[in-house]
C-alpha cells in the first residue's frame, strides 16, 4: 500500500506563486526601464563631439562632417558611417570613432602631411601627400617642401604614376637628405630627378629600388659634383 505524500499547506503554497508573480513583475520593470534608458531617454544621447588630432582650423569641418544630429544615441550611432563622412575631407588621411559614456563622441584623425607643392591651377600650390594626392591648396610654398614640377597639363593625382613616382622618391630619402631638396621633376614613373641645395642635380631615374639608391647617393655626395646619376646605382656617376 502506497503512501501518500502529505500536501503542502495551501499558505505556503500560495506565498510560493506571490514570490514568483513578484519576481515575473520585477523582471518585466527591469525590461521596461532598460528599453526606456536605451531607446527613448536622453541619458545616453550624444551631447559632445570630441575632435582629436585635427589641426585647429578643421575642428569645426570635422563636427559638420560627422554629421551628429539632436538626439543621436551614443549606444546606436553607427562609428563607421560617422568614420566614412569625416574621411570625405581632403585633408584627412585616417580617421577613428570611439565613445566616452555616457554622452560624448570621441572623433581622432590623421592629417595628410605634405610631401610635395605643385602649382595650383587658379594661383598658389596644391600640397601633395605620400598617396600622391592633392588634397589643400595655399597661397604659397611651405618651408621643407619641394616643389613638384609634372609635364604641362598634368595635374598631381594617385592616378598618375609621375606623381606617385615623385612621392616615392622623397619618401624613400633619409630626413636630411630630403630637407635639401628644392624642387622634384617627374616626367613620368622612369624619368624622375631632383635639384639640391647648392644647384645639384640628381638623376634618380625610375620609381624603383628606392632605397637602394637613397643610399649610393648618400655616399656619393660626400664627392664634389654638380650632377649625381644613381639611376643604376651598381654603376652611379658623380660629374
Amino acid at each position: 500500500m502506497r503512501t501518500r505524500r502529505p500536501r503542502p499547506p495551501v499558505a505556503a503554497t500560495a506565498r510560493r506563486r506571490r514570490g514568483v508573480w513578484a519576481g515575473v513583475v520585477v523582471g518585466v520593470l527591469v525590461l521596461a526601464a532598460l528599453v526606456w534608458l536605451t531607446v527613448f531617454s536622453p541619458v545616453l544621447d550624444v551631447r559632445d563631439v570630441q575632435v582629436v588630432g585635427a589641426a585647429p582650423d578643421q575642428v569645426e569641418a570635422v563636427r559638420t562632417a560627422a554629421a551628429i544630429g539632436p538626439g543621436t544615441s551614443l549606444l546606436w550611432l553607427d562609428g563607421d558611417e560617422v568614420a566614412e563622412r569625416v574621411r570625405t575631407l581632403p585633408r584627412t588621411a585616417s580617421v577613428d570613432v570611439s565613445r566616452d559614456w555616457p554622452g560624448t563622441l570621441v572623433v581622432t584623425v590623421a592629417e595628410r602631411e605634405p610631401v610635395l607643392a605643385t602649382p595650383a591651377p587658379g594661383g598658389g600650390v596644391v600640397l601633395v601627400d605620400a598617396t600622391g594626392f592633392g588634397y589643400r591648396t595655399m597661397p604659397a610654398r611651405p618651408e621643407g617642401v619641394p616643389a613638384l614640377t609634372l609635364p604641362p597639363g598634368i595635374l598631381p593625382s594617385p592616378e598618375d604614376p609621375g606623381t606617385r613616382a615623385a612621392a616615392d622618391v622623397v619618401v624613400a630619402l633619409p630626413t636630411s637628405l630630403r630637407a635639401e631638396v628644392l624642387e622634384v621633376r617627374a616626367n613620368g614613373p622612369y624619368d624622375v630627378g631632383f635639384v639640391l641645395t647648392g644647384g645639384r642635380e640628381v638623376r634618380w631615374g625610375a620609381d624603383a629600388d628606392n632605397e637602394r639608391k637613397a643610399a649610393v647617393l648618400a655616399a656619393l655626395l660626400t664627392r664634389p659634383g654638380t650632377v649625381y646619376d644613381v639611376s643604376t646605382p651598381d654603376l652611379a656617376v658623380v660629374r
